[in-house]
């Protein structure tokens, strides 16, 4: 079954831009070198007040992701100085026309 993943950021006053250029660089990495990754966006809130980040993952199975998770020097250390909160879930995908 393909895993989802949801992931909601608040950055700190002052980085966002810096947050969201790293999450795009990271999407557009895992989407080119991961196998079994499925899909990977990042997206903002259309109100401009609204500075929340949201990074939607999916994967082909537990497997792919624990592989992406295993992978030399994969890190979330870097999002520490710029997130002022993060929220996860971790999700069964039961209809995707991807998955």
């Amino acid at each position: 079954m393909a895993l989802g993943i949801y992931i909601e950021y608040t950055p700190r006053a002052g980085c966002r831009d810096t947050l969201l250029g790293r999450l795009r660089e990271e999407a557009e990495s895992c989407i080119r070198d991961d196998e079994g990754c499925l899909r990977m966006e990042v997206a903002v809130p259309q109100k401009a007040e609204d500075s929340r980040i949201f990074l939607i993952e999916l994967w082909r199975d537990r497997a792919a992701l624990d592989a992406h998770s295993a992978r030399p020097g994969h890190s979330h250390a870097w999002q520490e100085p710029l997130v002022e909160s993060k929220r996860v879930s971790v999700c069964d995908v039961v209809v995707s026309p991807v998955a």
